[in-house]
This record gives structure tokens, sequence and C-alpha cells, in this order.
């Protein structure tokens, strides 16, 4: 899927015709620093979300100090806090700038701490190219990167949810260059809410399939039987689903989801998605729902020198891959001392 990021500076967009071309998703600045609001930003927002988009809000970053970080990011929240309704992607830090010298990691920090603590909405951190592989590449655990890589690919990075791969591109109902976004592998799949109303279209058929053997004898046609099917919940804190057992991961499910399944077998559980069939691994199910009123709670381990991915999670019974998971670890597994890990 693929979008773009606005600004005053990109003059009247014409978000229909944008979307009529293939476009989807529109992130859109709203600050700068402490002082400065975009002053398009409420119009860009309202009128991206009437045509379509998928709307984000992006501030970018020109803190000095982990204090003023957490000023900007009150700064941020303050102007975007009336219209977290029309908007379905994260908030976002865009720091490509270094302003806070050896403090710039903390100062990063603090800024998602701060907004942590102001709003529930989803977080991600936008940089770019050398400056984020020299300076933010490890320490931004949990929160997703908008990787900005003026190249065939995203060098430098395995793990990211959006793709910034031009600053010259021409979008249809915007005369100024823009910067073109595209969707990576963490860009979160639409197959849970897929599975969602496919559980309560199944649902609804049985009830209507219910009614009208109660109310007519007489019908001409009987109604369609409605799928078998099963109602568990899920107890990890996040689940995925797979194409085939054990096959490419398409999506994930949240702790205390509910599922329908059509049939368990060799430890993998069938789901059905709108007309396709999808799989989870029924380890991560239960008929009960009290069983998953308490998330796991998360265990984490401060990195010390010798410390590596594999002795951690032996040491803590999970697994390396789990450990990258839920740390957005790169391929080497980096970790830095001093840092928290989760581990369990």
């Amino acid at each position: 899927m693929k979008g773009f990021d606005i600004y005053h500076g990109s003059g009247t967009v014409n978000f229909k015709k944008a979307y009529a071309a293939g476009y989807r998703i529109a992130m859109v600045k709203a600050t700068e620093g402490k002082t400065f609001k975009d002053p398009k930003f409420i119009a860009n927002v309202k009128a991206a979300k009437a045509a379509g988009f998928k709307v984000g809000a992006y501030h970018f970053a020109r803190f000095t100090s982990p204090a003023v970080a957490r000023q900007e990011a009150r700064y941020f929240y303050g102007a975007v806090k009336g219209y977290l309704k029309y908007m379905d992607e994260p908030l976002v830090l865009d720091l490509e700038v270094n302003h806070a010298g050896s403090q710039l990691v903390a100062s990063m920090q603090a800024f998602f701490s701060e907004l942590k603590k102001l709003t529930g909405h989803r977080l991600m951190l936008y940089s770019m190219g050398y400056f984020y592989l020299s300076n933010l590449k490890g320490h931004h655990p949990g929160i997703p990167l908008w990787y900005a890589r003026y190249a065939s690919s995203p060098i430098g990075v395995h793990s990211y949810y959006l793709w910034q791969k031009s600053q010259s591109g021409k979008v249809p109902g915007i005369s100024a260059y823009v910067d073109i976004n595209e969707t990576g592998p963490d860009y979160p799949s639409t197959l849970q809410d897929e599975v969602k109303k496919a559980a309560a279209a199944v649902t609804t058929a049985k009830k209507a399939a219910s009614t009208a053997k109660e109310t007519t004898t007489k019908a001409v046609a009987r109604p369609t039987t409605a799928v078998k099917t099963t109602p568990y919940y899920v107890t990890a804190s996040k689940l995925n689903i797979r194409k085939s057992p054990g096959g490419t991961i398409l999506g994930q499910l949240n702790h205390g989801d509910r599922v329908q399944v059509l049939g368990i077998s060799a430890g993998w559980a069938k789901i059905k998605s709108g007309s396709n069939v999808v799989y989870v691994s029924a380890k991560y199910l239960s008929k009960s729902q009290t069983a998953t009123k308490t998330a796991p709670k998360p265990v984490y381990h401060t990195i010390v020198r010798g410390d590596t991915v594999g002795a951690l999670a032996k040491k803590y019974g999970s697994t390396i891959k789990q450990i990258k998971s839920w740390n957005k670890l790169d391929s080497k597994y980096t970790i830095y001392v001093g840092k928290k890990l989760r581990v369990k």
C-alpha cells in the first residue's frame, strides 16, 4: 500500500484525486519544536479522512535535551488530541537532525515516554539512512520505524512499518513534489478485522437460520446452514495469523480476541477469514474467556556486558525468535549494554 506525507508547503491537496490514483495513507505534519503548528494541519487531516485515507500525524523534533523533548511531546499532543478520532495511523516523532548531542537517544526516549503518558494512541519513529543507522537503531524497542532511504530498497533495515522511498514524487491532486511512502513488513494486517467480521457474519447467519425455522414452516427455500464453528479466545499477548500451518505470517491477533475455529489438527487451528481460511497455533487458544482476562506480564532484563540473546532466551525460558520480535532487533540480534530488553 502506498501513501505520502504532506505539510503546509505542499499547497492545497485534492485528496479525492490522490485517492483515485491509488494512494491510501496520508501522514500530515502537525508541529515542530515547541512553538510551531502547521497551519494546514487540521484542514489536511479532515480532508484526507473524508476522502478515505488512513491518516497519521508527525512532529518535527528540535529538542536539545530530555527535558525539552518532554515539552515538545506535550506540545505535539496538545495540537493533535482533538483530532485523534480521524487517525488510523500512529503519532510520529520525526527525528533526522541531532540538536541534543550525546543526549540524543535519551531525548528521543523521553519524548516517547512523555507521549505514552498522555495518550494510548500508537507511536512511531521517523528517521533516515545513515543518521538513523549511526545514532538511533536499536534504541527504540516497541516503537515501529518509518524509514527514509531513497534507493531501490530500504538499505540497512529489515524491520519497518513504512518506507519513504522518494522525496520528489508527483501525485495527482498535489502540485508540489511530495515524499512517497510504501508499507513495510511491520505494517499491521487487516486480517484481524476480517477474522472478527467473519465471526460476526457466522453468528448473524446462525441467528437468522434459527429465527426462520421458528417463524415459518412453509418457506420455499430453506436457509443455508451456517459453517459450524467453535468460539475460542487468544491467551498470548500476540498471536501470529498464518497463511498455512507454520507458513507465511499475514497478521496478528491480540490477547483476549475472540475467534471462531473451524477445526484443530496437529496443533494448528483453522480460522475462517472472509472467503479464505487462515491458521493460528492452537496452543495459544482457550475456550474459557476467564483465562484471557489477565495478559501475561512481560519480563524485562537490563543488558550487561557479556549478555547474548541466545543466553537470555535460555535463562528466561523464551526463544531467540520471540526476543527478536518483542524488541524489534535487527538480523544480527544487536543489543546494547544498559538497555532494557523484553525477555519473556
